[in-house]
């Protein structure tokens, strides 16, 4: 009776848990976009930069890259570490959009910005969900809570055809006839 308390509580607590999962990915979009719009206009400057000496992107990181000075050739890095960043969060944000929902979970696991995340998870704020993507959320978690705890349980409940009953004396029962 009480693990199935337990079970209860354990699933509406993962249920509402993983109700506020749309939310903060709604969040942790709009943090994506702020980084991408951010990092383009780093890039786009870079670009300016590298056309006002008649150079491409790519020519202009190359030649950073081979300067002698350690200060130069850092920026280089930098700037192919911003255009590598770029092209991830672009592939993260363009996720969002994917109408096939187990490509665009894959799509975010592979794009996942942990420096986002824990930004977006420090200015979190929870929300009622009123999505059917936070119903059916809802309804995953109290599902994965409830089967965690009957699993868990079904060692408890079934111990005496794993282990055997253990036999009791006749003097041990309190009401046992003499």
């Amino acid at each position: 009776m009480i693990l199935g308390r337990i079970a209860l509580f354990l699933a509406l607590l993962l249920g509402v848990a993983t109700t506020q999962m749309p939310e903060f990915w709604q969040q942790y979009r709009q943090r994506l976009g702020a980084a991408i719009d951010e990092l383009t206009a780093i890039v786009g400057q870079f670009d300016k930069d590298a056309a006002g000496q008649n150079l491409a992107p790519d020519a202009a990181i190359a030649r950073l890259e081979a300067n002698a000075d350690p200060l130069v050739e850092a920026r280089g890095d930098e700037m192919k570490r911003i255009l590598a960043r770029l092209a991830k969060l672009r592939r993260g944000a363009a996720a969002f959009n994917d109408p096939n929902v187990a490509g665009r979970w894959v799509t975010l696991l592979r794009t996942f910005d942990p420096y986002i995340a824990e930004r977006t998870y420090q200015t979190f704020q929870p929300a009622i969900p009123a999505t059917p993507e936070g119903f059916v959320a809802g309804i995953v978690g109290f599902l994965v809570g409830g089967g965690i705890v009957y699993g868990v349980g079904l060692p408890i409940r079934h111990r005496h055809a794993l282990f055997g009953r253990r036999s009791r004396s006749k003097a041990a029962e309190p009401y046992a006839e003499v």
